[in-house]
């Protein structure tokens, strides 16, 4: 026998081994299929509800029916549409979600089966709690902040929430300026940028489902500041503080105005705590420090050597040394994750605030204006002792002219 005779009959007894394989499948399908009938499923039973914010958890008894697929639910949303929640035959509990304004409604538990049969609705009450966005919005707090208002709230259950900001216009118009999206347990934000003269801000509460709050209204003069140059920034250091820097991350990074690597660091040689110094280049009246985290590799922020609590430190005058006394104390600042999550886990919110940068307000009643910094380094993120990293700061308060 030729080499292609032998080749054709290789062909042709894989062919048959292949044609055997499907059969032997086919035959497997056809063997756990369930038959297609007409009959109906039975009701769920021992139904009982647990209403809460915003919806109901429904558990029941599934019937015994050996072709069960699913149970579901019918039932109104608060705009008036009708939508249904599935569950698998094995889970014994449904959920009802999405529901705004505590309101009773009858809703329906049916059960279907592999046919496409569905049982006769079993009709049970629910009257839900109000959404949570309702409960956020009473704790909700506006207050006046340097160039415009900070706004606060308690978000217990850490449903996503989102908060939109809006801005009368000269129309008497409600213009959308911000939208602030969170899960956290507690929220704070400050919406900035405006001049120092009497402005009517507005805020509302959505949820995914579009239910929404009325609007918390109120008329502020936001506080005045600007942004110090950063041009006008340099290196210096007074007697007792030396300049020492990790090669290639020097000082001033943190002022070019660029979010990429490298800023600051410390070299391996400092022990925290540990001081920085540098000249503003100018007099002023701060308000706040907006600091930014090394995010690169992403997502770096609120890890290893980032700095998470510091202290600030001004004079305006260069005649100081490491000694605290002869230097005005400005505050003391932790950085604080949104999400409250432990070290080394991040929530998208969390990337976000990170790189709009940290604000970090100067409650102080000293108005003496300074132009010389000490940042005083105490704690990284990964509790380490040797190095600290920054990748930006920026001054915000009353330039002297």
């Amino acid at each position: 026998m030729n080499r292609i005779n032998l080749k054709k009959m290789y062909r042709i007894n894989l062919l048959l081994m292949l044609f055997a394989v499907l059969m032997i499948a086919c035959s497997e399908d056809e063997r756990w299929q369930y038959a297609i009938d007409n009959i109906a499923p039975g009701q769920v039973s021992n139904v009982v509800v647990e209403n809460v914010a915003g919806g109901a958890i429904i558990t029941y008894t599934t019937p015994n029916d050996d072709d069960l697929l699913y149970v579901k639910v019918v039932y109104q949303m608060s705009d008036g549409s009708i939508v249904e929640q599935k569950s698998s035959a094995y889970t014994p509990k449904i959920v009802v979600e999405g529901l705004g304004v505590s309101k009773k409604q009858t809703v329906q538990l049916i059960c279907g089966d592999r046919s496409g049969n569905e049982s006769t609705p079993y009709l049970v009450d629910i009257e839900p709690m109000d959404a949570p966005i309702y409960e956020v919005q009473k704790s909700i707090n506006i207050e006046v902040d340097f160039g415009g208002i900070r706004i606060t709230w308690d978000n217990p259950l850490r449903a996503n929430i989102v908060l939109t900001i809006y801005v009368l216009d000269e129309n008497n118009n409600f213009i959308e300026v911000q939208n602030v999206y969170s899960n956290s347990s507690t929220g704070r934000f400050s919406l900035r940028g405006f001049p120092s003269e009497e402005t009517t801000f507005a805020v509302s509460l959505r949820d995914r489902w579009e239910n929404k709050t009325d609007m918390l209204s109120g008329t502020f003069t936001p506080l005045f500041e600007e942004q110090l140059d950063r041009l006008k920034f340099g290196r210096w250091n007074p007697p007792g503080i030396p300049y020492i820097a990790l090669g290639g991350w020097d000082l001033q990074y943190i002022w070019n105005g660029l979010l990429t690597n490298p800023g600051y660091s410390t070299s391996w040689d400092v022990t925290l705590p540990h001081s920085i110094t540098f000249n503003l280049g100018q007099m002023a009246q701060l308000n706040r420090i907006k600091v930014f985290q090394r995010w690169d590799p992403y997502p770096y922020v609120f890890s290893g050597y980032n700095v998470k609590r510091f202290q600030l430190w001004a004079s305006p005058h260069p005649n100081v040394t490491q000694d605290f006394a002869t230097w005005l104390f400005l505050g003391d600042f932790t950085s604080e994750k949104p999400s409250g999550l432990p070290l080394g886990q991040v929530t998208e919110e969390d990337i976000a605030y990170a790189l709009e940068g940290e604000d970090y307000i100067i409650e102080n009643n000293n108005t003496t204006p300074v132009q010389y910094i000490r940042i005083h380094i105490l704690e990284t993120f990964d509790g380490g002792v040797n190095i600290a990293q920054l990748l930006q700061v920026e001054f915000y308060g009353q330039i002297e002219k």
